[in-house]
């Protein structure tokens, strides 16, 4: 049977402590006329059938018909029992700042199309401060409907949105501002401060306020080999083209060199040719290595992949990836023309 409460409140709070619910451990009843304190830095809120019913800020209540008008809706749906009570959890949630610290576990990629070389490949840390400041939009965003829910439990799931996030925004950054590789290589409290704006519409998705961020980022050291991997730069416009060549010069009935015009490249041209036709030999071999090799593990995934390396994964090709992004199977971001794939939706992508 449930126990009868005359008081709701939280005694105490955990050191990270964010959502406390009462009563713990299951559903309670509490009897009109019951005192609610909601201490400074907290808010209480009713709930009932997945709902809410009432959100409280600090003070002190008498829970009575008179004073609380949910109560009287539900005096007058008769859902009071016999001794004048009613049943309801209430969620208590900190709204005081939190300071959570964040890294990248895999680089993430910056777009900057119209500096050299089209994009960097970022690794960075620090910290941010963020607070609840929407608490039921905040219990569903983190399903936090729960006993007691800890910062780590929060951390957990803000970081690969937080990943996500930065990689978007800064792309966004770095298209409208201009920025190339040099200037991202350290981030600026100026740079710091635009991003806090343009993270904002998120946080506010999830119920929450950033309040302060503070995050140093640096190029990958093998930014350059990744991105130019990934069809980025100048290296890659060229690989196109002797891919072309060496289609042309397999095909005599279609004209072979001739229509690509290899008589009017030159000596120094055609050198420059051959040494690209070698570079691709090279990189073809290195592809079916990888390709022998065992497919990595969802425990390998980077945060966030471009279609090759979820093609890559997958062991598909990346027109298969394309599609099943277009056919809205597999979830994904659009950054300009390019897709950008988050962890959690390829795994459930493999989930099924």
């Amino acid at each position: 049977m449930p126990q009868v409460f005359d008081r709701v409140a939280v005694e105490s709070w955990g050191k990270t402590e964010i959502v406390q619910k009462f009563p713990r451990g299951g559903p309670g009843d509490i009897k009109l006329g019951s005192q609610l304190i909601v201490q400074p830095g907290e808010t209480a809120v009713f709930v009932r059938g997945g709902e809410a019913m009432g959100t409280f800020e600090p003070g002190r209540y008498t829970l009575t018909t008179e004073s609380i008008p949910f109560l009287t809706n539900l005096f007058e749906a008769g859902l009071f029992g016999g001794q004048n009570v009613f049943t309801a959890d209430i969620f208590f949630v900190k709204t005081t700042d939190m300071t959570m610290r964040w890294g990248t576990a895999n680089p993430i990629v910056v777009e900057h199309p119209q500096r050299s070389p089209g994009a960097s490949a970022m690794r960075g840390n620090g910290t941010y401060v963020t607070k609840v400041k929407d608490p039921w939009r905040f219990l569903n965003a983190m399903d936090a409907f729960r006993d007691s829910v800890q910062q780590i439990n929060i951390k957990s799931r803000l970081d690969p949105m937080l990943g996500v996030m930065i990689q978007d925004k800064l792309s966004e950054l770095a298209i409208s501002q201009g920025l190339g590789p040099a200037q991202l290589q350290s981030f600026t409290k100026d740079l710091n401060d635009l991003l806090i704006g343009l993270l904002q519409e998120e946080f506010d998705a999830i119920g929450m306020t950033l309040i302060d961020f503070n995050i140093v980022m640096g190029l990958h050291p093998n930014s350059l080999e990744m991105v130019t991997n990934m069809g980025y730069g100048t290296t890659y416009v060229a690989k196109q083209q002797a891919d072309a060549l060496v289609e042309a010069a397999a095909n005599p009935s279609g004209g072979g060199l001739a229509e690509v015009g290899i008589g009017a490249m030159g000596i120094g041209a055609m050198q420059q040719q051959q040494l690209l036709q070698q570079q691709q030999m090279q990189q073809q071999a290195a592809a079916a290595a990888q390709q022998s090799q065992p497919a990595p593990t969802s425990g390998g995934m980077p945060d966030v992949m471009t279609p090759e390396q979820a093609a890559a994964i997958l062991q598909v090709s990346r027109e298969d990836v394309v599609a099943a992004i277009e056919a809205g199977d597999l979830k994904a971001r659009k950054i300009g023309n390019a897709y950008r794939i988050s962890k959690s939706n390829m795994e459930a992508f493999l989930q099924g």
